[in-house]
């Protein structure tokens, strides 16, 4: 990035020549953004819940991890738009630093923290470090805990606090990933923010399982001490220490208890809420699947309905197309919005989707047939055997 004396007076010069252009200007403060981006994640079933220990969620877990995972698999492309309508690939100096974003940095890792940083706090900033000369040498992801934005003359500044002080950079140092739902129009909006008391219940009900299989030594009935005299106490207060002793926990499940004295024993029932723990996990699960967008199926849960009809290819049509897709074009569209690493309305980047997408070798076989139609297809050979990863039928001939 620039040096702080170049930062400072390049966005002086920017205020300066602002001033008078008719705009929106505004800083995102306590007072003007809503109150659900602040707060400790306080809800109603007890435990907090924030964009740092949402990931201590079982089920939200696995539905990022599904996402980012995907996402990260994919391979990312710079095009140029042809003029006869087509594309073609570029391989210039943005390819290349998408492809290796840092050192010791992969593409893969890269987009998979770009996701997963997205997905919790509905922004990304993706910060552009340069060399010697002002050329883009790196890519980095900035923390959004670490950001404010503000909005002068209708041009976002970013106010960056690295060790206690606030560094001010424009949108030529950072890139701004926002999630496609917004309540102003410029911090986007993430579902563990928004819907923290379904993460919330799915906390508080793991912690209820947790607790039961700790504590839950529970006989399905009460003991009851007979007698009164001089050694009650001490009768009751031994067989609570004995009891929690030799059947507290799960590993204690199951044991005889084997007492000395005169007890009763009373028969009671299990709570309906207890009764009713496994449904309200299993309903918990759906509930924040449905959250996250991502098919229940796919985190293990249940879906609720009959898959009969339903091929697993066309189930991971629907998750790219809905849930991971809308993620992935706000990251195509954020990027390609630098005109300095993509110049010209022409240059753009794009997610390869045909890899969460290509149907068994039957279905594929069938669509290029289609396509190689000397009359009504739309492909060539060598287009064919490229999508297959073959080598071209000229390198072969001449081997």
């Amino acid at each position: 990035m620039e040096s702080l004396t170049q930062r400072e007076s390049r966005v002086a010069a920017l205020d300066a020549g602002r001033a008078d252009r008719r705009g929106e200007t505004r800083a995102l403060t306590r007072e003007t953004v809503p109150a659900v981006f602040f707060g400790g994640g306080e809800t109603s079933a007890g435990p907090p819940v924030t964009a740092r220990n949402a990931l201590s969620i079982a089920d939200a877990w696995a539905c990022v991890r599904v996402l980012a995972d995907s996402a990260a698999s994919l391979p990312v492309h710079v095009y140029q738009r042809g003029a006869s309508g087509g594309r073609e690939r570029v391989r210039d100096s943005t390819d290349r630093l998408l492809r290796r974003p840092a050192p010791a940095v992969t593409q893969a890792g890269f987009t998979g923290h770009l996701v997963l940083t997205l997905v919790l706090y509905g922004n990304a900033f993706i910060g552009i470090f340069r060399n010697d000369e002002g050329q883009p040498q790196q890519l980095g992801l900035i923390s959004p805990e670490t950001v404010a934005v503000r909005v002068i003359g209708g041009v976002p500044f970013y106010d960056i606090t690295v060790n206690g002080t606030i560094q001010t950079v424009t949108d030529r140092d950072v890139i701004h990933v926002r999630a496609n739902m917004s309540l102003d129009g410029v911090m986007g909006l993430s579902p563990v923010s928004q819907a923290r008391e379904a993460l919330g219940l799915s906390r508080a009900l793991a912690e209820h399982g947790s607790a039961s299989a700790a504590n839950g030594a529970r006989l399905a009935g009460v003991l009851t001490v007979q007698g009164g005299g001089p050694d009650e106490d001490d009768l009751m207060q031994n067989l609570e220490r004995n009891f929690s002793a030799r059947h507290a926990g799960s590993r204690n499940s199951g044991r005889f208890a084997v007492l000395s004295s005169e007890v009763s024993f009373t028969p009671v029932q299990m709570p309906l809420a207890d009764a009713q723990f496994l449904g309200q996990r299993e309903f918990s699960t759906r509930e924040v699947c449905r959250l996250f967008g991502v098919p229940a199926w796919m985190v293990g849960g249940a879906s609720g309905d009959s898959l009969t009809y339903a091929t697993v290819a066309e189930q991971a049509r629907a998750f790219v197309t809905f849930a991971l897709r809308p993620w992935l074009v706000a990251i195509e569209q954020a990027l390609g919005g630098n005109d300095e690493l993509f110049p010209g309305a022409e240059t753009y980047v794009a997610f390869e989707l045909d890899g969460l997408l290509r149907g068994d070798p039957k279905a594929r076989a069938e669509t290029y047939t289609a396509a190689l139609n000397p009359t009504t297809g739309w492909m060539r050979r060598d287009e064919v055997r490229a999508l297959e990863d073959l080598p071209a039928e000229e390198a072969m001939t001449h081997a």
